[in-house]
């Protein structure tokens, strides 16, 4: 049995772990396009704060897809999904505008580097685009408890 098998295995009885750890990964390679994104286009003489929101939008739509599809498992399609997309952009509209907030009160107020300030806001964003979208965007039965 090999290493991925034996994790997928383990982790059979503990949905929630499972799902935690899927988002996880999403939100981590949301980070690393969000974090590109945001240095390429600051580094080309973007302010950061208008490059912090495309990164952001870039990310998002990555993040809609993979979370609704492999994160949430929700493979609702026509009026759903578009209450999902609908939901989804107002989760992350607040997501930006708090994310965006945070990085410029960091960086022009506090002093930090803008990197330090992305990643600050981007640690505390998270949580909150989680809560939002697990238990109103991709709002779905509860998961089974794991076996005694």
């Amino acid at each position: 049995m090999g290493f991925m098998n034996t994790i997928r295995a383990r982790l059979a009885g503990y949905p929630l772990t499972r799902q935690i750890l899927k988002f996880c990964i999403v939100g981590g390679t949301s980070a690393v396009i969000n974090f590109s994104v945001y240095y390429t286009f600051t580094h080309l003489g973007v302010w950061y704060v208008v490059s912090a929101a495309w990164a952001y939008a870039v990310a998002a739509i990555f993040n809609f897809i993979a979370n609704k599809f492999w994160t949430f498992r929700s493979n609702h399609r026509g009026r759903v999904a578009l209450r999902q997309l609908h939901k989804f952009f107002i989760v992350n509209l607040s997501g930006l505008l708090l994310n965006t907030l945070l990085i410029y009160l960091f960086t022009d107020l506090v002093g930090w580097d803008y990197r330090l300030s992305w990643v600050g806001a981007t640690g505390l964003v998270t949580f909150w685009n989680f809560g939002f979208n697990r238990s109103w965007t991709f709002r779905h039965a509860q998961l089974p408890a794991r076996p005694e």
